[in-house]
């Protein structure tokens, strides 16, 4: 490592982990503010993991926040319901700006005491922020004091079941509890980021090497391994999730994003007012899936009609382990959304066939 890199990491933020991922042989990156595992053997063994069998992933860079207010008052704050959302559920949301963009995404679990609301990372301030404002209420930030693991894949319930005193094949997709696991108490989700099967675990920081091996051991007869954000990221993307630095950059509200079925929108919440202005229009861009006859489209890449003009941009791409083949999300204009569009990619000066595919990809 150069002087200049070694002194760029000691001003970023590390999760209770990081000395396990050293150990681990993980390839340190940047990310969000953080020194986080991009690998550890490569991104496609990772990926494959976690379609085929399982992977456990350090995801303790995202933000933990507790609201234990009003939930008809958290709902201000958010595009979804928060009242409607019963005790042992969850849901995915936003939170917009008052011109109806998104500030970022997020998850709300509701337990008895309160909202376990958690956002993206490097985001923890700004959410508390606009929660308190828009709810008038308060906000804990307990991010630095928090894990997040994310066990994923077909045989993830096989791999936490022997550790686990909760009955982890009763819990439900999208549903939480309380329970202890390897002799730590946390929270526990039947949530993740990578369109498999799976759970987020969810304790004091001190545990989370402890646990963090436990689960590699008891996974090791289903085939697990350590896995980085490079797989997360490809991961999500086969999938067409959105990732907040990427998709939402540059302002972009629910319904640019095709988010729209997350907007509930019988209850007043910040940005509400902007939002409904732009479903009336209806002249917006939006996200679409494409697939790449060749190359691998990068973000920032140029998408334009066949050998004319610019019609949009790629907000993510990658090459598909499962596919084979290139894939991006990006914004279009209205005239060019429809699946089975033809289109260009253009990547580095090089012009490639693309194709407006249904998501998601896998």
């Amino acid at each position: 490592m150069t002087s200049a890199r070694r002194a760029a990491c000691m001003t970023l933020l590390r999760t209770p982990l990081h000395d396990l991922h050293r150990t681990l042989g993980a390839r340190l990156v940047p990310f969000a503010g953080y020194e986080m595992p991009v690998m550890y053997t490569s991104i496609v063994d990772e990926h494959m993991a976690v379609r085929r069998a399982v992977g456990l992933f350090d995801v303790s860079h995202m933000s933990n926040l507790w609201f234990r207010g009003d939930p008809a008052r958290l709902a201000r704050a958010v595009v979804a319901d928060a009242a409607s959302i019963k005790v042992g559920g969850s849901k995915y949301t936003m939170a917009l700006r008052d011109d109806g963009t998104i500030l970022d995404d997020l998850y709300l679990f509701r337990y008895p005491e309160g909202f376990h609301v958690v956002p993206n990372a490097g985001m923890n301030e700004a959410l508390r922020e606009h929660v308190e404002r828009h709810s008038g209420q308060p906000v804990q930030d307990v991010t630095r004091e928090t894990f997040i693991l994310a066990l994923q894949g077909p045989k993830a319930a096989a791999a936490l079941a022997p550790l686990s005193e909760f009955p982890v094949a009763d819990l439900k997709p999208f549903r939480c509890t309380r329970a202890r696991v390897a002799g730590v108490d946390l929270l526990l989700t039947r949530t993740g980021y990578t369109g498999e099967d799976g759970f987020e675990l969810m304790g004091p920081a001190p545990a989370a090497q402890r646990l963090f091996e436990a689960l590699l051991a008891a996974g090791r007869e289903h085939g697990i391994l350590p896995c980085g954000l490079g797989a997360r990221d490809t991961l999500r993307l086969e999938k067409g999730f959105c990732l907040a630095g990427h998709e939402f950059e540059g302002g972009r509200t629910p319904l640019e994003a095709q988010l729209s079925k997350f907007v509930h929108w019988e209850h007043e919440f910040a940005g509400r007012k902007a939002l409904e202005a732009q479903r009336q229009r209806d002249d917006y861009e939006r996200l679409v899936g494409l697939v790449a006859e060749q190359g691998i489209p990068r973000q920032g890449s140029e998408i334009r009609e066949p050998g004319g003009r610019r019609v949009g941009v790629v907000t993510s791409g990658t090459l598909s382990p499962i596919l084979k083949k290139g894939i991006a999300l990006g914004y279009v204009a209205p005239s060019h959304r429809n699946v089975d569009a033809r289109l260009e990619i253009v990547t580095r000066g090089q012009a490639a066939q693309a194709k407006v595919v249904p998501l998601p990809f896998v």
